[in-house]
């Protein structure tokens, strides 16, 4: 790339950002010195409120069990912490080279010393405590420049508070206890000096969230009244009308939802009621968004970056809506409670999905904002993709999906986009490519210019989508100029063929390439049986594809298109048919897709 062409990527990336994002970009480079900040951020050590302490722990979060797994307290009593599927020893310094920035960004949330505190408390061992004093003293004595970054800190301080209030009685009076607290007022004071506001998004609202709590904890009431206001807006904005996060990865749609919740405990148990209250809409509303567009899969759908090992599990995240709302939802509206049973919430707020119509074989639901789309038909769900990348100013979290689909059959994936395996490395652009997903290109054009790890510049544009009558449809132009159309139904109400009907417009003279592909989930393959590709799993059919007429297709089994990861750092390999047709400035192409019910129900 000449200077010529990386000016032109610059432009076509900066011109989207917000004013407030440039002038913040312009002064992190010029005044940059976070360890001067940092030093110069205190002035003095206030006490921390003792009457009616903040309170942030949320059992059905943080000590349910499959998010205990995912920091394994055997492997950390032995020196080792593994995050994201990826282990390291520990030294002095807190770094490790050898690892990524995501990983070692993960290291310095403390995040891990959660599983080892509830340890403690469920064994009483005293080996568990001895462990995690040893870990906190020596992250209080490092000085990792990535412990200074205003995101890790926005993630440390309520781990660190949940860490001390389910340890409190060990804590109390302590002077770890009051060295903690030292810690937590610099840290919260730094980030006051450091807000993200150069990325704005989901990076902001950490910043905000840890600046609330850390308010309320220390009685700044002036800091606490001014961010609660910027809290409440920042909702507001990235709260789309449909309930999901604007920046439309499930991933971080359940890791916002998680903050509003801590807020509101934080709120409730310091005595600020009305506020708490403020939050109950949002909270009620994501959570009814994220269960209606879930139910149906296992895991988290892979939509932009996503993945199941990040956020908390969305039935973890409903129980603890049900049963930390419960109160506030009653409150909002009594004449639709009874006893404040899950149940009754359930009904009343939509925090599942709508059940089938009984005479109705097929139902559609549509997220119009967020331009999610659902097609269930049986013992099938299909989610489709046709929204913008994200919020115009941060696409830093966009993949090239629009017009892909997942498809799960009796809850478990069939089609499957790749997933996001990394944020560094060079797997990184092949997850964010358009290759990576169930959907179509012309030649090797992508849907959208996205480069670097989290950059985005020209982008996809016209984009719309439908849902009506058993049948979806979306549509985009590529920011190349290519049209795109897709319509996907089952060919009967009473059948099983699945049907997609793709159009393609292309810019520019000459010949050209449909491409279309299909990721089967890992444990599938294809198998070619004349002119048709079959779908088993071991010896059992369980879906047959009829191809486009006057098509070729490939069938990859190895290579960079094979890559998986529903886990962040976890890689699995899948199989992955490409069917390319050549044509010349149009082309309609149509796709049949039969899944074997019956062989599903026999599993």
């Amino acid at each position: 790339m000449n200077g010529m062409e990386k000016a032109y990527l610059y432009w076509n990336t900066v011109k989207y950002l917000k004013p407030v994002q440039i002038r913040y970009q312009i002064e992190n480079r010029i005044y940059g010195d976070r360890k001067k900040k940092y030093a110069e951020a205190v002035k003095h050590l206030p006490v921390p409120r003792k009457r009616n302490p903040v309170r942030l722990l949320i059992p059905e979060l943080d000590c349910e069990s499959v998010y205990l797994k995912r920091f394994p307290v055997d492997r950390l009593m032995q020196g080792d912490v593994e995050l994201l599927h990826e282990s390291h020893g520990l030294g002095k310094e807190w770094e490790i080279p050898q690892a990524s920035r995501l990983w070692n960004y993960n290291l310095h949330y403390l995040e891990f010393l959660i599983p080892l505190a509830v340890r403690y408390v469920n064994t009483g061992k005293e080996a568990f405590f001895i462990k995690w004093k040893e870990l906190v003293k020596s992250w209080l004595e490092q000085s990792s420049e990535d412990s200074l970054e205003p995101y890790p800190i926005s993630m440390r301080i309520p781990n660190l508070l949940i860490c001390m209030e389910l340890l409190k009685e060990k804590l109390r009076g302590t002077e770890l206890e009051e060295m903690l607290f030292a810690s937590v007022y610099r840290q919260y004071r730094y980030l006051l000096l450091t807000q993200e506001k150069a990325l704005l998004a989901n990076h902001y609202f950490e910043n905000l969230k840890a600046i609330v709590i850390s308010a309320l904890l220390f009685e700044e009431t002036d800091i606490y009244h001014k961010y609660f206001h910027l809290f409440l807006k920042e909702i507001e904005e990235q709260i789309l009308p449909d309930g999901f996060h604007f920046e439309r990865s499930l991933t971080y749609h359940r890791i916002i939802l998680e903050d509003i919740l801590r807020v509101h405990a934080a709120l409730s148990s310091t005595g600020h009621r009305e506020d708490a209250e403020k939050l109950v809409s949002a909270i009620l509303v994501m959570a009814s968004a994220m269960m209606k567009l879930e139910e149906g899969f296992e895991r988290t759908p892979l939509f932009n970056d996503a993945g199941n090992n990040v956020s908390k599990n969305r039935g973890a995240l409903f129980l603890a809506v049900t049963r930390h709302c419960t109160n506030s939802a009653s409150a909002l509206s009594p004449e639709l409670m009874s006893d404040g049973s899950a149940d009754i919430l359930q009904e009343a707020y939509s925090l599942v999905s709508e059940k089938q119509d009984e005479q109705k074989v097929t139902t559609v639901v549509g997220f119009e904002a967020s331009g999610y789309y659902k097609l269930i038909h049986r013992d099938t769900v299909l989610l489709f993709d046709c929204g913008e990348i994200g919020p115009s100013y941060m696409g830093g979290h966009a993949h090239c999906d629009c017009l892909s689909f997942e498809l799960s059959v009796n809850g478990k994936a069939l089609f499957v986009n790749s997933g996001t395996g990394q944020y560094q490395g060079e797997l990184r652009p092949f997850f964010r490519s358009t290759a990576a997903h169930n959907t179509v290109m012309i030649d090797d054009r992508e849907q959208s210019e996205l480069w670097g790890e989290h950059r985005a510049a020209r982008r996809i544009r016209k984009v719309r989508g439908k849902a009506a009558n058993g049948l979806l449809i979306g549509q985009f132009q590529s920011f190349q100029g290519d049209f795109f159309r897709r319509s996907l139904k089952w060919k009967r109400e009473d059948g099983n063929v699945f049907v997609i009907r793709d159009d393609f417009k292309a810019c520019g003279a000459g010949g050209h390439i449909a491409r279309q592909f299909l990721h089967l989930a890992p444990g599938y393959y294809y198998k070619r049986d004349g002119k048709r590709i079959d779908v088993l799993e071991g010896k059992a059919l369980r879906a047959v594809i009829k191809l486009p007429a006057k098509c070729d297709y490939l069938i990859y089994r190895e290579g960079m298109l094979t890559n998986y990861a529903e886990d962040f750092g976890e890689y699995q390999r899948k199989e992955v048919l490409e069917i390319r047709t050549q044509f010349e400035d149009t082309v309609r192409l149509k796709l049949e897709i039969e899944v074997n019910l019956h062989t599903f129900a026999d599993r």
